[in-house]
């Protein structure tokens, strides 16, 4: 910092960018979420309709859970990035490994193709 404050309406505006921001990137992990159940239910002619119940039900708990850790997670990088100023390059991060984890969802159920 050089000795000058931040205004506080700037302050406000970077809070309110950065909930923006996690809300978004909180939508792209429930739609991960979803995709990567769905390509748990495209293992069903490998697994059985018996043993699928129960890796879909587990599978999704799971999921859920580490969707939870990675909401949370994202919420506090970027608020402490807002007290850094670093909130494009910490958005930007988090969106990169977000966007990374949605494509591996999509190809999930390519991937299993050749088995079935």
């Amino acid at each position: 910092m050089n000795g000058k404050r931040s205004a506080p309406w700037r302050v406000a505006l970077s809070y309110l960018a950065c909930y923006g921001i996690w809300l978004g990137l909180s939508g792209l992990g429930v739609w991960t979420l979803l995709l990567l159940r769905d390509g748990l239910l495209s293992l069903l002619p490998i697994i059985g309709p018996w043993v699928m119940s129960a890796v879909d039900k587990y599978g999704f708990v799971l999921f859920g859970l580490l969707l939870l850790i990675w909401i949370l997670y994202t919420e506090d990088a970027l608020r402490r990035s807002v007290e850094r100023r670093e909130l494009g390059r910490q958005a930007l991060r988090l969106a990169v490994v977000q966007f990374a984890a949605l494509i591996l969802a999509y190809a999930f159920p390519f991937l299993s193709l050749p088995w079935t």
